[in-house]
């Protein structure tokens, strides 16, 4: 058996095991670009940042756009978009939770 290894092997390359998908997005005439990442195609979690690159907050999971604008509406009005907030934005924004 030999130990000798072929570099000219040109095996396919395991796929990266972190996958990102940006968007810009326009809530109340500003842009923030939200970034929704998957670890092994698997649903992950999603970032927003401001026009100026400043991270806002991050949250596990997936949710449409139009909650994720909901989001950033009530973080733009000052609330800290933690698990409650997010909840009480989504219901005052959208009715029920879908």
């Amino acid at each position: 058996m030999s130990n000798i290894v072929n570099l000219n092997d040109l095996r396919s390359k395991p796929e990266p095991a972190v996958v990102h998908a940006d968007r810009v997005m326009t809530v109340f005439g500003r842009e923030y670009t939200v970034r929704r990442s998957s670890m092994n195609g698997r649903i992950g979690w999603f970032s927003v940042r401001d026009g100026e690159g400043q991270m806002m907050f991050v949250r596990a999971g997936d949710l449409p756009d139009s909650q994720i604008a909901d989001l950033i509406g009530a973080w733009a009005d000052g609330y800290s978009v933690g698990r409650k907030e997010a909840a009480r934005a989504a219901v005052l924004f959208k009715g029920d939770i879908v």
